[in-house]
């Protein structure tokens, strides 16, 4: 019974020793202790300086050999528990201080792989805006390559800027979007339009585009430990900040279906709601950007805005190699009997 009151009483004790070696309040305690330990230390010493003098005074000389004696004996295992008491607390007091330099690593880690994030992330915002200021339309090349059905007269009477077939710049995709968008009845007419400009004249926008998506599948490819779904909703937040309601437009209409992917550009809209900021208003024949009376959308259309589509790849009837996934390469080529046998006597010359 003595022994397991005992026993409880000693596990009643261990949160107050364990106190000693953890947190702030415990560096505390521990000072205090070994505060305490030291004045009783010199308590101790000061009270057997004092006997010893007392008992030389008063002629006990034989008494002072035995009490030492004694005094040793009992002070010696003291000491060495003491002793013993202070490795364990310093082992225990360096394995805490590991375990804080162990988490202050692993917070700098973080600190430097979200810094990696940033930096890589405004560096495609900084590329971007460069390919922005270098975009360059000729209006009047670009009727002639397209054939579209609208004069330029009437380009130039809807646009803002008058009598300049050469626009560069943020300006490019307002005219890039009066000229899709003069003259025309629906917004099938407008898809087709916008689509002779992605068949005959890609490098206006095709590079434009492809780092846009680009930017989005990096944000969306970020793992969880570089950066949480907030981070990647505010990344793309600050994106689509950068785009103006012509280029939101014009994101729109190059997404649908049957212009520029399967739809995996398509899917990156709809996961960071891309789209959320496009001026739309009802017309007469469906939808027009805010300001502009020409319809560029469908319920039909808006309709593949709603749900991602699921996308399925057959790699075997891709060719691989240096053209990946590119549909354009047929898949199935095969090496002619004449390059097998050069292949197989290297020293033939060629042809």
């Amino acid at each position: 019974m003595f022994f397991k009151k005992f026993g409880k009483w000693i596990d009643s004790k261990y949160p107050q020793f364990d106190e000693l070696f953890h947190e702030e309040a415990g560096e505390s305690a521990l000072t205090n202790l070994l505060y305490k330990l030291l004045v009783f230390s010199a308590v101790a010493a000061i009270c057997l300086l004092a006997l010893d003098l007392f008992l030389l005074y008063i002629g006990k000389k034989d008494y002072i050999g035995v009490f030492g004696d004694f005094f040793g004996g009992v002070l010696n295992p003291v000491l060495t528990f003491l002793t013993f008491f202070g490795l364990i607390a310093t082992i225990v007091i360096q394995r805490q201080e590991l375990k804080f330099a162990r988490v202050e690593y692993e917070k700098t880690s973080e600190a430097l792989n979200r810094q990696a994030v940033e930096t890589t992330f405004f560096n495609i915002l900084d590329l971007h805006h460069k390919i922005v200021d270098n975009i360059k339309v000729d209006i009047e090349e670009l009727n002639e390559k397209t054939g579209a059905a609208t004069s330029l007269a009437e380009i130039f009477n809807a646009s803002m800027i008058k009598k300049k077939t050469i626009v560069e710049g943020r300006g490019a995709f307002d005219e890039i979007f009066t000229f899709i968008t003069s003259g025309t009845s629906s917004p099938d007419e407008v898809l087709a339009r916008y689509k002779k400009i992605q068949d005959k004249s890609n490098h206006i926008l095709g590079h434009y585009f492809r780092n846009l998506y680009q930017a989005l599948k990096l944000i969306d490819n970020y793992d969880k430990d570089k950066a949480t779904e907030l981070d990647k909703r505010k990344f793309a937040g600050i994106l689509r900040a950068q785009l103006s309601a012509k280029e939101l437009a014009l994101l729109f209409i190059n997404c649908l279906d049957g212009v520029c992917d399967r739809g995996q550009f398509k899917n990156l809209l709809i996961e960071y709601a891309m789209l959320e900021h496009l001026p739309i208003e009802p017309t007469e024949n469906g939808y027009s950007l805010a300001g502009s009376s020409a319809a560029i959308a469908s319920d039909e259309m808006f309709l593949q805005y709603k749900e991602q589509k699921n996308i399925r790849f057959n790699f075997e009837k891709c060719y691989g190699g240096a053209f990946g996934q590119n549909g354009g390469v047929p898949y199935d080529l095969r090496p002619s009997n004449s390059d097998e046998s050069r292949k197989s006597n290297p020293s033939q010359p060629a042809g």
